[in-house]
């Protein structure tokens, strides 16, 4: 059973290491988050280092992990969502905001600055990558 511990650790690991990437994509891309939601912008910075110690702790203490990073993952999936019900700040719909946020295929005028797939595809990535870990979670948990 360690040896099966150990692993699912450094999947989970791996996962949140490719979330803090993407959020690193995203901080270095996206024009719109810098500059019309500078408050979001430092969140995701706090996320991208807490993703980084995650992922860290996936590798230094695998038998401590599980917990944290259900909590974290899920956390993420949670603010992820709710990012939608602050569409209306932005001069969006609720589903034109979800659209912006999680469509890689957007046409939405707002996202002017942006690459095509900005923010939606490494956002997309971070939500499948915390879907995974919650996952790997209750798999883990079922298995003892």
């Amino acid at each position: 059973m360690p040896g099966k511990l150990l692993a699912s650790s450094r999947i989970i690991g791996m996962l949140f290491v490719i979330s803090a990437v993407m959020g690193i994509i995203i901080l270095a891309i996206d024009q719109v988050l810098r500059s019309g939601a500078p408050e979001h912008y430092d969140a995701l910075v706090l996320f991208v280092i807490i993703d980084f110690l995650v992922g860290a702790l996936a590798f230094l203490m695998p038998q401590r992990l599980m917990k944290v990073a259900a909590i974290w993952a899920a956390l993420r999936i949670i603010l992820q969502l709710g990012d939608v019900a602050l569409g209306p700040m932005f001069q969006f719909t609720y589903s034109q905001f979800a659209d912006y946020l999680f469509n890689p295929a957007s046409t939405l005028p707002g996202i002017e600055g942006n690459p095509p797939g900005i923010p939606p595809v490494p956002i997309d990535l971070i939500l499948l990558c915390d879907i995974l870990v919650l996952i790997i979670v209750v798999r883990a948990r079922m298995k003892k």
